[in-house]
């Protein structure tokens, strides 16, 4: 075994148990500030170390990190702002350095032996205090209601969400992204032992129980995607798509009455008042989430070339929102970014960003890149899902920092799932939801 490779297989270990810790306290260098990024940045240096090659294929996210970091550059020469460009820039070392190690750890992952038990060890570590703290979240938004959930998730995270459930993450919606991340490991690596994960059904069971349209909405494309590149079973995942709609907006109102919940989101699911217009007019959050996108593509049609450079979305924001949607500075956030934090402006989706700041050029690159995943690297349909699911996070994610996404972009590109997990429906041979009991399996 080459020297470098159990020290980066324990930094990886280490990033995966703190996957789901991503807005500590007392780090305020920015708003998404994972601490993972930091064991898995020092894997991917190690990796320099390492005979580490890049896969068929990766020419294309070389040249899309080249483009985008001289692009930015450039930019920020005719707007004399080097803080945005550094910024931007340091952003893409991070996604290429989780890109690298996760890569490196997909393609060695077999020759580590009992690597499935490390990989389940790093994530019930990860997972297991932060799927304790979301139902006690839950219980004491829908049940206690008297706030004794709020001193715990204050310890890790530096914003804490009323009635809400958002684990130990640093938002809810980040919150249901790890979950999301987290099951499709631990459903990978169990269903291959024909073993049955308690936390992987607890997962499930609290992702239903956030109540998030967020959360739905990524299934729900995840799953659309997934038939667009699946050449397989299309009926039966059309036939999973109209039970999950169904699911959506049929059960999930009858819960939301039956526990009484309330709050600024439980509206999205009542299709009787359901309309884009009085979303637009009442609902901040989906404001942000609609409009900020289209910004982007404004300014793609306005520089369609090579965009605005990267980390310079904000430099038109103002003039578009105030053209185009001035309606939206009513909500406080909205008006905040708008005059009072211009810089904090970003597209919230990834392929957005892509095409605004990066143009055709750059966006042509990173889809070349993703194209060549599919084409070279899902072998199977599982691999497929993961990649449909990659796609699904980033429509409201646009770091490219973003270690959930390259973290499974990276595994499927190495090869960690080209063995085909076997579906598992009931439970062959249960787990007991505790450490002690994964450290046996």
């Amino acid at each position: 075994m080459p020297v470098m490779r159990p020290l980066i297989y324990f930094l990886f270990f280490l990033g995966l148990c703190l996957l789901t810790y991503d807005r500590m306290p007392y780090f305020s260098f920015s708003v998404y500030r994972p601490v993972a990024m930091f064991p898995l940045f020092a894997a991917s240096f190690l990796l320099l170390f390492e005979k580490f090659r890049f896969r068929q294929g990766d020419i294309f996210l070389i040249a899309f990190f080249i483009y985008s970091a001289c692009n930015s550059l450039i930019n920020s020469a005719i707007h004399n702002d080097p803080s945005s460009s550094m910024k931007h820039i340091v952003t893409l070392i991070v996604g290429i350095s989780i890109y690298r190690v996760s890569t490196y750890v997909g393609g060695t992952f077999r020759e580590l032996p009992d690597g499935s038990n490390l990989m389940i060890k790093a994530l019930s570590i990860a997972f297991v205090p932060g799927v304790i703290a979301g139902f006690l979240q839950f219980i004491d938004a829908f049940v206690v209601r008297n706030g004794f959930s709020k001193a715990l998730t204050s310890y890790f995270s530096e914003m804490v969400y009323h009635n809400r459930i958002q684990m130990l993450s640093g938002e809810p919606s980040w919150a249901t992204i790890h979950m999301l991340t987290g099951g499709i490991l631990i459903y990978y690596l169990y269903s291959k032992r024909k073993k049955w994960s308690v936390l992987f059904v607890a997962l499930l069971l609290l992702f239903i129980l956030t109540f998030s349209a967020y959360a739905y909405g990524v299934i729900l494309i995840a799953l659309f995607l997934f038939i667009l590149i699946s050449g397989k079973h299309r009926f039966k995942l059309l036939l999973i798509t109209g039970v999950a709609l169904c699911f959506i907006f049929g059960l999930v109102p009858f819960l939301i009455k039956t526990f009484g919940i309330s709050g600024y989101y439980t509206h999205r699911f009542n299709l009787d008042t359901l309309r884009l217009d009085d979303l637009m007019q009442k609902d901040g959050s989906f404001f942000v989430r609609f409009v900020f996108p289209i910004i982007g593509f404004i300014e793609f049609w306005r520089h369609p070339l090579t965009g605005v450079g990267g980390g310079f979305y904000y430099k038109e924001f103002t003039d578009i929102l105030l053209t185009h949607f001035g309606g939206g500075l009513k909500f406080k956030e909205v008006l905040d970014i708008a005059f009072n934090h211009q810089e904090s402006a970003t597209s919230r989706n990834l392929f957005s960003k892509v095409f605004s700041e990066e143009g055709l050029i750059g966006a042509v690159l990173f889809f070349g890149f993703l194209f060549t995943v599919l084409k070279k690297s899902c072998t199977n349909s599982y691999s497929k899902f993961v990649l449909a699911a990659c796609l699904s996070l980033v429509m409201n994610f646009d770091s490219y920092a973003f270690i959930d996404f390259w973290l499974l972009i990276g595994l499927i590109r190495g090869g960690f799932f080209e063995t085909q997990p076997e579906p598992r429906f009931w439970p062959i041979r249960s787990e007991r939801f505790s450490l002690a009991a994964v450290s046996k399996a």
